[in-house]
């Protein structure tokens, strides 16, 4: 849905990512109907580090997309301080959605540009940092008064999890709420004015949660004339305190 992806197209997070080895993940990447996705892959380490990216479609199966170099990079090392940069064609007059995983055995740093090439936004740009949190409940605030709406992308890199989602008005009462499975390595793209009616023209928060496994959550506010990200917030009891690294992903 053209609209959909265009929401992604204006997020951009104001604040700095702490970078871990093992495992990371850019929530949502787009390709085609004048968008291409251009990936940065960055060794921060003194020492030469070694990474895969992999692209996965909504169903968890691998995602073919034109890039170069290749579909995928397997175990390409990179020299300290070293850089790799992935640029999807952006050429198709269909678009293509999903996520990309990362894993390294240092510390690899990684983001996504999203480039829109297409009216109203050509030009326009969008920096995603990949996510390295691991965290199994959100909360987000939502405004979408003055005909505002919200995008949302979740991915599931682990087992199949059941997924709970609450509108709560800013009274604290609940709008709606729907609960609905993912299955592994999926990835999940609501407009929520579509989904759930019912909150169309209110504002409020949305809680987002499964009581299992993990989920990586982006979201971003559609305005009449402005994109804005919306970061999710994350209880510093909710987050996970088994893992030293508190809420790394633990691959």
């Amino acid at each position: 849905m053209r609209l959909l992806s265009a929401f992604f197209l204006f997020c951009s997070l104001g604040y700095a990512e702490v970078v871990y080895p093992g495992f990371s993940l850019i929530p949502h990447i787009v390709d085609g109907g004048g968008i291409q996705t251009v990936l940065t892959i960055t060794n921060l380490d003194d020492t030469p580090s070694t990474y895969t990216v992999w692209f996965w479609d909504d169903n968890g199966n691998p995602l073919s997309i034109a890039t170069n170099p290749g579909n995928r990079d397997y175990f390409v090392t990179l020299a300290p301080h070293a850089s790799r940069t992935i640029r999807t064609a952006g050429t198709a007059s269909t678009q293509t959605q999903g996520w990309a995983s990362i894993t390294s055995t240092g510390n690899v740093g990684a983001s996504a540009i999203l480039r829109f090439s297409a009216s109203p936004w050509a030009g326009s740009e969008v920096v995603i940092p990949a996510d390295p949190t691991r965290n199994n409940r959100f909360l987000l605030a939502f405004d979408q008064t003055d005909s505002a709406v919200i995008g949302l992308a979740l991915v599931n890199p682990n087992g199949p999890i059941s997924v709970t989602m609450t509108f709560r008005g800013e009274d604290g009462g609940v709008i709606v709420a729907d609960t609905f499975n993912m299955g592994s390595r999926t990835h999940r793209a609501i407009v929520t004015t579509s989904s759930y009616p019912a909150t169309a023209g209110r504002r409020g928060t949305i809680e987002i949660s499964t009581s299992s496994s993990y989920l990586s959550v982006l979201a971003l506010r559609f305005g009449p004339s402005a994109i804005s990200s919306v970061v999710p917030l994350v209880s510093n009891t909710w987050s996970n305190i088994d893992n030293p690294c508190w809420g790394c992903w633990d691959y």
